[in-house]
Parts: structure tokens; sequence; C-alpha cells
């Protein structure tokens, strides 16, 4: 039996963000599994190296374009590189398709050239692009589900991009390819949804349930560690994170906490840190990669998971507790189907910063015993979704849906 071929498709062709190291990981490690991997993404200089870029789709920066109307056209159908797509797909002739985040830059244009050619394909959903034209679900500082029912001109009168064409042109886009064209319904054979609560909503929002297939993210390899002292939150520092909320519950507490990462909201948690009085208990390191982000890891006493909005299902979730660590995280998104309150972690309502001095309290009350079964729960739940028991299961669904 011939190995399988699948084209695995992004945007990006770097680790810009989550999505984008979860399609880099498929493309390596689906290869030491004996499948025939093919990326499809964006050419850009920060792109990794590949013999396939010749196909790879023009450069586009939607935030410094040369012609905006000819950005606004290849936004909501982008003509290139579903033309580069199709070459692609006539020389490789994939068995099938893994789409990724492919919104804007690629467009779901390419998406009708496998359909062209009898090519299945699944995609992964990162986001909530799907059902809410900002892909966030949460909209000036507070979480919406207003577009939920398919009116998306919520998106436009709430002015969600902070800034009228940019909501009017989402709302377009949105409208265009889920009520007119249908181009995801029709030309998606399965999505795969990273958490049950996404799921759930996309078929709130009308999707087919038997068209989702729920596959948690893939958790570092398990390594139980001690704690250190201090509380721990790495991640994008933006409204959405509640890293507010954090620091209020922090006020209430003597405890100390480390902030790793950067993001547009630093220079307001900065100040926020010194009207509290908290300069000499919270420490801001910035962004940190490799051995210095796992040293944090580690050492950390506790992570917090403050965020305002509904994560899906978060990256720093899974690699908190592939170390063993409990959580305190807010009761939003996909967190509790991972987080069990006084079990595996605790959680607090969103945006609760009382409640999150609670649950820290708590923390501290532990008994050795307490904390060593909470632990074990962790491994226990954390363990079959390492990277190896991932990809097994993605494999399978790779090959029920060739096989269809």
């Amino acid at each position: 039996m011939s190995k399988l071929k699948i084209i695995q498709v992004n945007k990006f062709f770097y680790a810009k963000g989550g999505a984008d190291k979860y399609f880099l990981t498929l493309i390596d490690k689906l290869s030491e599994l004996d499948i025939e991997v093919v990326p499809f993404a964006m050419a850009d200089p920060r792109n990794i190296d590949s013999s396939w870029n010749r196909y790879f789709s023009e450069n586009i920066d939607y935030h410094q374009p040369k012609n905006v109307w000819k950005m606004a056209l290849r936004l909501i159908w982008n003509r290139e590189a579903a033309k580069k797509f199709g070459q692609l797909l006539d020389e490789t002739k994939p068995d099938l398709v893994h789409a990724h985040n492919i919104y804007h830059q690629l467009s779901p244009a390419i998406l009708l050239e496998a359909k062209k050619r009898k090519i299945p394909v699944i995609m992964t959903l990162h986001d909530y692009k799907l059902i809410c034209p900002n892909y966030l679900m949460f909209s000036h500082g507070k979480p919406c589900n207003k577009c939920l029912k398919g009116n998306y001109l919520h998106c436009l009168t709430s002015n969600c991009y902070n800034s009228y064409p940019r909501s009017a042109l989402a709302v377009l886009e949105t409208y265009l390819h889920n009520k007119v064209w249908h181009t995801y319904q029709n030309n998606v054979d399965l999505f795969i949804s990273p958490s049950e609560y996404l799921k759930q909503m996309m078929i709130s929002a009308g999707w087919p349930a038997d068209k989702i297939r729920v596959l948690i993210n893939p958790a570092p390899t398990y390594k139980e560690t001690s704690d250190g002292q201090n509380l721990l939150y790495f991640g994008r520092l933006a409204v959405e994170k509640g890293v507010d909320v954090l620091l209020r519950a922090l006020k209430l507490t003597n405890e100390k906490l480390d902030i790793v990462g950067t993001g547009p909201e630093e220079t307001n948690l900065k100040l926020l840190t010194k009207e509290l009085g908290l300069a000499d208990r919270v420490a801001f390191h910035g962004n940190q990669a490799g051995e210095n982000l796992e040293e944090f890891k580690r050492i950390a006493k506790a992570v917090i998971l403050p965020s305002v909005w509904a994560e899906n299902m978060s990256l720093v979730l899974l690699e908190s507790l592939a170390y063993g660590k409990l959580i305190i995280a807010s009761a939003s998104g996909g967190t509790p189907e991972l987080i069990k309150d006084g079990e595996t972690g605790w959680l607090f309502s969103p945006g609760n910063f009382q409640e999150l001095a609670q649950k820290i309290k708590e923390l501290n009350q532990l008994s050795p015993e307490k904390r060593k079964i909470m632990t074990g729960l962790i491994k226990d739940k954390i363990v079959p979704l390492e990277l190896k028991n991932h990809l097994n299961s993605l494999i399978d669904i790779y090959k029920q849906v060739k096989n269809r």
C-alpha cells in the first residue's frame, strides 16, 4: 500500500503563532511517520526552507497595502493563490488536503481547486473565524456572540475592528463565504475542532455536527517538576488575556508573579502594577523562548490563565499541564474540558479577581497529600494528549476521510 500524501496548508510558513507552530510540527513529525507531506503557504523572507516554495503565493501584508481595492478583493478571493495551489495539486496529486489558517492572505478560493480535482479537504479550526468576523467572539473588552446566528452586521455596527472600513470588509467577506457561496460548507469534508466548546459554538451557528470532529491540540511529553515560589503567567499581553484581572487578584494576596510575554497591553499593565503597589512583587520578563521559557515553566509554583475571552484550547494550558503544574484558570471556552475545579486545578469566573484571589489562597492551603493526588490526575489527563497519540488519531482521521 502506497504511503499517504498530504498537502498541509497555512498562510504562514514560519512560527508566528500557535496555529503556525502546530502546522510546522505536523510537517516535521508526519514525515517521520512515513507520510509524504507537501506544504503550501505564502511567500515570505521569514519562511523556513522548502523545495516547494516555487508554488507559494505572493506575499500580502494587509497592514501596509499598496492598493486598498486590490487588497480587499484578494482578501475575499485570491485568484493568484488559487492558481498556484491548483498547479501544486496537479504536480503532487495528494490523497487529501489539510488546511489550517488560510483566511485573508490565501483565502478560501484555494478550497475550490481541491474540490475540482475531487481531493478531500480537512480543516482545523484554530479560532472562531467561521462564525465570528473578528475571529475572537470578543469585542471592545467583552465576550460577544452577536454574530453567532449569522447576522454579521453586528461586527460593523459594533465596529469590532476599531475601523469601520475594516469591519465592513470583514462583514462582507464572512457574508459572501457563509451565506452566498457557502465556500467552506461545500468544499471542506471535515472540520477538526480542538475543543468541544468550539464544536458546540459551530453547531449553535448552524454548522452540521457530523462534519465536525473534536481532536484536542497535542501536548508536550509529560515531565513532572518541583514547584518554585512564584506564580507564572506566560503568553500575549492583550486585553482578552485578562492579565489586569490577575494583577488585581494579586493585590489581595502576598504572592509574587512572573510575567513572560509582550503585547499591546504591556505598557498599561506595567502602569497598573505601579498603581496597585505591586512593583516589588511583579516581574516583567518580556518575550522568552527555548530553554529560558522552559525554565520559567519548570520553577513556577502554579500557572495562571486569567483570560476574559473564550479560549479555544490554549497551548499555554497544555504546556503547563505537561510540566505537572497546578493551574488556576478562568472557566471559559475549552479550558474546563481539561481543568476540573479542585481536581486538576481551579476555575474561577472570567473577570472576577476576588474569586481568583480566593483560588490562589486555596492553592496555598493545599496539603502535600492532596497535591500529589492532583498531580496524578493531571498526568492521567495529559499523557493521552501527547504528540505521538495526537498524530495517531490524526492519521486515523486522514484514512477515514480518504476512504469515504
